[in-house]
């Protein structure tokens, strides 16, 4: 079995968009997560493999 290409691999990446991380959306600065008055949840984000921000979830 070849060894893989991996030079053809970041070459497709680049041209599919796929290897470069994307910047990601600046927070929602000063809006709370919760209607909570003081409220101490916790956050946990769910992320890709490369990174990218999926979901934010608030647990109480």
């Amino acid at each position: 079995m070849p060894a893989p290409d991996y030079q053809r691999i970041a070459q497709l990446e680049r041209e599919l968009g796929i290897g470069e991380q994307q910047p990601e959306k600046p927070t929602r600065a000063g809006r709370p997560v919760c209607l909570i008055k003081e409220c101490t949840g916790t956050d946990t984000e769910i992320r890709t493999w490369s990174g990218i921000l999926i979901r934010r979830l608030h647990e109480h």
